[in-house]
């Protein structure tokens, strides 16, 4: 029996990705993706550094860029007054600063190039509607039981790789007992045309507006042609899914007071979608014999430090490394696993500290500010340099 046949469950950004970092070592990857059809999750994507790197090793960082925007400033704002707090040049300086550049990108247009690359990798087959109902290791091998519509299979490889996102079946199985924690709060996602923004909002800027109890992003996307928004407020309500409707005046009233350009991007969308806030608190561990997760269903974390699909590319960098560097399976998925876990419990923690950070009130949020307006944008790419410059 082969020992280069791999599952891999799921077909998101860190699935596909890790499919193209196996096929590339010389592995036959199967990919069993349980939606009836890759289409739009989520919203934007900011692919920092570390990111793209793996993305020039795997080959598609070219095609990445076509669909991409690097951009050319990273703003913070006090979200109250509208004032500028600090300013970093994003675009060629921070590529030499950081080895790699930085990138931003609807979700959408980065699974696309993912999944093109993915069908025009002859060692990969990509598997839709095949939901995983459990696995088994039997003589050296693992057994996967999906079902296709209404018919069972059973499919066989010598290892499977979890990357079924947040609320992962093979995670349920391989660490039982293991619920996402919600965070309170929720996020709205919508994109709008740049041509309903103030011409001063229309540029290639990625910009972080700071208030009290809520935060917003804002970049370009769809080649400058749209841009991205997504707005943090506090939320209690815990059902799960990328498509809720928004009503436009309850994110509204998370936003009273504050300044006329933040009023202008919140009205720019016809619609918002909102999603409650998960993450994982750092496991113990996430392999066992053949099996093993990647991305969120390892290591799910809050989308504040913009690191969740990083890290699920970082995992797949790595995964594939260590398999072709051979030995044994469980060994090598081991290794795997030793090498991710503390990186990414590092990136979790930090996330979630980003929560108190940004939504501060009254005489914090005015010290935090003297302090953002002291390190400059500089100060601020460099205190997350630990993360951008990550090589395997």
């Amino acid at each position: 029996m082969s020992e280069r046949d791999i599952l891999v469950a799921g077909a998101g950004v860190g699935g596909l990705s890790a499919a193209l970092a196996l096929a590339r070592a010389g592995f036959e990857v199967t990919i069993l993706e349980r939606a009836e059809a890759l289409q739009e999750a989520g919203a934007g994507v900011q692919l920092a550094a570390n990111a793209t790197s793996c993305l020039s090793r795997l080959g598609v960082l070219e095609r990445v860029k076509e669909r991409a925007v690097q951009p050319a400033f990273m703003r913070v704002m006090d979200a109250r007054h509208g004032r500028l707090l600090a300013e970093a040049e994003m675009g060629e300086a921070a590529e030499i600063r950081f080895g790699a550049p930085f990138l931003v990108i609807h979700r959408a247009d980065l699974q696309a190039a993912l999944a093109e690359a993915v069908l025009a990798e002859p060692r990969i087959r990509l598997l839709l509607r095949s939901t995983i109902e459990g696995f088994s290791e039997e003589d050296g091998r693992v057994r996967v039981v999906i079902r296709r519509g209404e018919t069972p299979a059973i499919f066989d490889g010598a290892a499977l790789i979890g990357a079924d996102g947040l609320r992962s079946a093979v995670r349920g199985q391989l660490v039982p007992h293991t619920l996402p924690s919600f965070r309170h709060r929720a996020a709205w996602r919508a994109t709008a045309p740049v041509a309903r923004l103030p011409a001063h909002l229309a540029d290639a800027a990625t910009r972080l507006w700071l208030g009290p109890g809520a935060h917003l992003v804002t970049y370009p996307v769809r080649g400058g042609k749209a841009v991205n928004l997504v707005a943090i407020t506090p939320d209690e309500r815990q059902a799960h899914g990328w498509s809720h409707e928004g009503e436009k005046g309850e994110l509204a009233g998370h936003f009273q007071g504050w300044c006329a350009d933040v009023q202008a991007l919140l009205a720019a969308p016809g619609a918002w979608l909102r999603w409650a806030l998960f993450d994982l608190d750092p496991l113990h561990a996430w392999s066992s014999g053949r099996v093993t997760l990647l991305g969120d269903a390892a290591h799910a974390m809050v989308p504040f430090l913009a690191q969740g699909a990083a890290q699920a590319i970082e995992d797949a960098d790595v995964l594939a490394a260590c398999l072709r560097e051979g030995g044994d399976i469980p060994s090598a998925l081991r290794r795997y696993e030793a090498l991710r876990r503390p990186r990414t419990a590092r990136v979790q923690a930090a996330a979630r500290g980003m929560d108190r950070v940004y939504h501060l009130s009254g005489p914090m949020a005015f010290a935090r500010n003297l302090v953002i307006r002291a390190k400059g944008g500089a100060g601020v790419l460099e205190r997350y340099r630990w993360i951008y410059e990550w090589q395997p």
